[in-house]
């Protein structure tokens, strides 16, 4: 009798959980801000614009949230700067990501000295530090592009939160019900059914994780370009190190004629052997013409 209730109670628990979990399956929806923004293409310099949040939402469609709630936005920004030194631009900016606590995710150069150079990075900034960092971005130079963006995530950010703390407390009952498990049988079910929770409870903790860090740390794309002469002031820049670059010509032009003569002689010794076999050939025969030729002829009666 004993076995036969703790069965019965093992079967009506799980079958309540498998109930709560399918409620929870049929509640999951996405959100427009779920997905996160890609990160655009550099856009083109020479125009200023500035684009305000766009999915943050007007208040009327959070209207059923409680005023408790935080509102959780994923920011973003895009800059285009022209500066005159891309060196001490650079340095700047990576000094003004680790003074607000940021880092830079990803970044490229491309060109060389003295020439017109380009550079893009992506930079994570604290959320409460975002605005004023771009505010900071804008002296870096003259900016010829902006743009500000933001996605409202607060109702997937929520529904997240929710379907944790539920599959957590499902968990939670499972491991009680596998303790007063007494058969092969039961032990087995539960198992299977403690491995489905802790499946959907990892996938969606990754998910969060992924989410919050989309919220605490704003994502801001930079696209330096190198343009000393755009500067309204006289300035030396085209002639800085000409002498080290004009002896590293002298240097390129020697080394190319180094190897213009070396290859010369490659090529005369590759072609030795035929050039004699050649000369075998050819000497006897315009020997053999020349002796005929000299020959005096016979005169005409």
């Amino acid at each position: 009798m004993k076995k036969r209730k703790t069965m019965a109670f093992i079967l009506a628990a799980l079958a309540l959980l498998v109930l709560l979990a399918g409620c929870g399956a049929r509640q999951k929806t996405a959100y427009p801000g779920a997905e996160m923004p890609a990160p655009a293409a550099p856009p083109a310099f020479g125009r200023v614009e500035e684009r305000g949040a766009q999915g943050a939402g007007k208040p009327d469609d959070t209207a059923h949230v409680s005023l408790a709630v935080e509102q959780k936005l994923v920011q973003n920004a895009e800059r285009s700067i022209e500066v005159e030194d891309m060196d001490a631009a650079v340095s700047r900016l990576e000094a003004m990501v680790r003074a607000a606590g940021g880092l830079v995710a990803d970044s490229s150069q491309s060109g060389r000295p003295g020439e017109n150079r380009y550079a893009s990075f992506t930079l994570r900034v604290p959320t409460d530090r975002f605005d004023g960092f771009l505010e900071e971005l804008d002296t870096l130079g003259k900016v010829t592009n902006r743009r500000k963006y933001a996605n409202d995530v607060t109702m997937y950010y929520i529904d997240l939160e929710a379907r944790i703390r539920n599959l957590t407390r499902q968990e939670e009952r499972l491991l009680e019900i596998l303790d007063k498990a007494e058969t092969v049988e039961d032990i087995l079910r539960v198992e299977q059914e403690l491995s489905r929770v802790r499946g959907q409870l990892e996938s969606l903790s990754g998910e969060f994780r992924y989410l919050k860090d989309r919220v605490d740390y704003s994502t801001i794309h930079v696209y330096l370009r190198e343009t000393p002469a755009a500067s309204t002031v006289i300035t030396a820049q085209g002639l800085k190190g000409v002498w080290g670059r004009g002896f590293a010509g002298l240097v390129r032009s020697v080394n190319t004629m180094l190897a213009g003569l070396g290859n010369l002689v490659v090529a005369g010794l590759t072609l030795l052997p035929y050039l004699l076999l050649l000369a075998l050939v050819i000497v006897p025969v315009l020997l053999f013409l020349r002796r005929r030729g000299a020959t005096p002829r016979a005169p005409r009666g």
